[in-house]
């Protein structure tokens, strides 16, 4: 298998997205990514991110390229798990990211990006680490989300069983979110 047909296998675990870690872990000069890209074989998306442009995009192609551009250890956080997981009528104007606190993001990312730092649980989603439901719903509300919305994304996690009972009336009493989250 060659350098090459190495990459597009880790692009294709990764929405086609590869970086110049990705290309070091084959064996590859991480140069020779532009060099992909000027030929047309790679698109460059962000500084040291490409993709490959024969894979195709779907719903989870803009959280990819987020995450890989916030480093190994981010994960979706708030606004952006629950439009996701479509728990409620939220439309977040950006994708939010949780990375390690202490964690520097050296590359230039796009406007539209909001990163939050501090301590978190992961879970995973079509492959997709993303704080868990309860704590994605607590995080969305520090930030000022409308609790109407809240309360929705509350019910249909509990519905779905993408959150405990007890997590859910933690939510609602610590929120003060009332009948309207049951």
């Amino acid at each position: 298998m060659t350098k090459v047909s190495q990459l597009r296998e880790i692009g294709m675990d990764h929405g086609g997205f590869v970086d110049t870690d990705a290309a070091v872990a084959v064996g590859m000069d991480p140069k020779a990514l532009s060099r992909m890209a000027h030929r047309g074989r790679l698109t460059h998306e962000l500084h040291g991110i490409y993709r490959f442009p024969e894979i195709p995009v779907d719903e989870t192609t803009e959280y990819r390229l987020a995450l890989l551009w916030a480093g190994p250890d981010s994960a979706l956080d708030s606004e952006s798990v629950l439009l996701l997981l479509d728990l409620c009528d939220v439309n977040p104007r950006e994708i939010h990211v949780a990375v390690p606190p202490g964690t520097r993001i050296r590359r230039k990312g796009k406007d539209h990006y909001c990163l939050h730092k501090g301590k978190f649980d992961v879970e995973f989603h079509q492959g997709l680490p993303m704080l868990p439901v309860h704590q994605a719903v607590a995080r969305a509300l520090d930030e000022g989300m409308r609790r109407g919305l809240a309360s929705q994304a509350i019910r249909t996690a509990t519905r779905r069983e993408l959150i405990e009972e007890s997590e859910a009336q933690d939510l609602i009493h610590r929120y003060q979110l009332g009948e309207e989250a049951r």
